[in-house]
């Protein structure tokens, strides 16, 4: 996705799904990637979010955070190793 902000998330495979299906719902705000990376043990899954929408998808993963199991996002770059923030 050109010029998208990067964000990397850390939640289950099952929960992916979930995250993608509410993000769905925004039109244009985030395309959710199958991509991953592991860190210590952990998934992190890489999500682009359309430019300017930033602030918005962060609101969201917020509110998501009570309904799925989402334990770090943070922004990052495109082929970056995740690294918690």
């Amino acid at each position: 996705m050109r010029d998208a902000t990067v964000y990397w998330i850390n939640t289950t495979d099952e929960e992916v799904h979930f995250i993608d299906a509410i993000l769905s719902a925004y039109d244009g705000l985030a395309n959710v990637r199958r991509d991953y990376r592991l860190r210590d043990g952990r998934i992190f899954f890489k999500i682009y979010v359309a430019p300017g929408m930033e602030d918005e998808f962060e609101e969201v993963m917020e509110r998501l955070r009570s309904r799925a199991k989402i334990y770090d996002v943070f922004r990052g770059e495109d082929d970056e190793h995740p690294e918690a923030a």
